[in-house]
């Protein structure tokens, strides 16, 4: 029997990230399927001009509602609730904590079924008391994105906890592939957003400096944004790697949502998180062929066998990174053996995989309504 009612996917800007490109990826992916119509809405005014045009490219009906960051006009929860009228939506997936507050404000005017996918771990941790109690009365099912995260959620107690792990375009990524030499200058690259205190690229930076007076001769791209309204990161980063002498040797590009011309510009992908729900960019990475250097952390821990598919070091440890570096530019046979079985290992993960998912659970949930 089809299914006719509608699901909304809702987030709050539009800006270069991982759960943006998440999205973008999840509705081309399932433009051809009519059985279950998608609307996307993006609330806020932060957008990406391409992002947006890539998600209304995507042929679902799309929706921008350009409300400024903490503004209260009841505007925006009317055009919500006309968006869901119109498209008779009986299911909200909610990819944000911004959005999961207007989905959850919609449920008083409208019945429906909410979801939230949890994005990182320490997210269901971090919630106090209210914030926990609102979560389980309003939100009816959760998705994890990783074993991790999935135990917080159960250690929080929330209810319909599914785990789906993120999906990436395997096609689009392994276009991206290349011989790599891994000579000189060795060419790194880190996709993250600027957001040191869980991405930790000063570390990364850090390691840089070892690596140079260690005399490799090694460069390294920072693809990435810090978060909106942080002002003092990119002069942080910029003066960190001064003081290491590196100055000349790193690039900060900004607002690239290009990332499989960054990844085949690149020898060696590099995640220093302090902490990882999962590690999306590590995927996109590992199908592009190039190998991945990781902090050994929970997220990427379930992705990486170290010295197979990929190569972990101490978390928060620069000597250690810069080691991992060094090793893989002495081993270019090891580094390449390493990027070929990657190839292999991401098959799993393509976008189609975590569709199919999230379409079951759809199917599932908009039947309690």
């Amino acid at each position: 029997m089809l299914i006719v009612a509608s699901v909304l996917q809702l987030i709050s800007s539009l800006t270069v990230g991982g759960a943006e490109r998440l999205l973008i990826n999840f509705a081309s992916s399932c433009a051809d399927n009519p059985n279950l119509p998608q609307v996307f809405v993006v609330i806020n005014d932060k957008i990406n001009a391409d992002l947006a045009a890539d998600l209304s490219a995507s042929g679902h009906p799309t929706y921008f509602l350009k409300r400024t960051p903490g503004e209260r006009n009841p505007r925006i929860i009317l055009t919500l609730l006309n968006i869901m009228r119109k498209h008779d939506v009986r299911l909200i997936h909610a990819h944000d904590s911004g959005a999961k507050h207007f989905a959850m404000l919609s449920k008083l005017y409208r019945s429906m079924s909410v979801g939230y996918t949890i994005h990182n771990t320490g997210i269901a941790a971090s919630w106090d008391s209210v914030q926990l109690r609102l979560h389980r009365r309003f939100v009816d099912w959760n998705i994890a994105i990783s074993a991790a995260v999935e135990r917080e959620c159960q250690t929080a107690r929330l209810s319909r906890i599914f785990k789906v792990h993120n999906g990436i375009p395997l096609a689009a990524f392994a276009a991206a592939n290349r011989p790599r030499s891994f000579g000189a200058p060795l060419q790194l690259v880190n996709i993250a957003r600027l957001y040191l205190k869980q991405k930790g690229q000063d570390i990364l930076i850090k390691a840089l400096g070892i690596c140079a007076r260690r005399g490799l001769d090694v460069r390294c791209d920072f693809v990435g944004n810090p978060p909106e309204g942080d002002e003092t990161t990119m002069g942080f980063l910029q003066e960190l790697a001064a003081n290491e002498g590196v100055a000349d040797r790193v690039r900060f590009h900004c607002n690239r949502t290009d990332v499989q011309a960054v990844l085949k510009d690149a020898d060696i992908f590099v995640l220093p998180s302090r902490y990882e729900g999962f590690g999306l960019a590590l995927l996109e990475a590992m199908a592009a062929g190039v190998p991945v250097i990781a902090a050994d952390i929970d997220g990427p821990a379930e992705l990486l066998v170290d010295g197979s598919n990929g190569i972990k070091f101490k978390v928060g440890c620069a000597e250690d990174l810069a080691e991992k570096i060094a090793m893989l530019a002495r081993q270019p046979e090891t580094a390449t053996h390493i990027a070929k079985t990657a190839q292999n290992f991401v098959t799993e993960f393509d976008i189609a995989f975590m569709r199919d998912q999230y379409f079951a659970i759809y199917g599932q949930m908009i039947r309690t309504v």
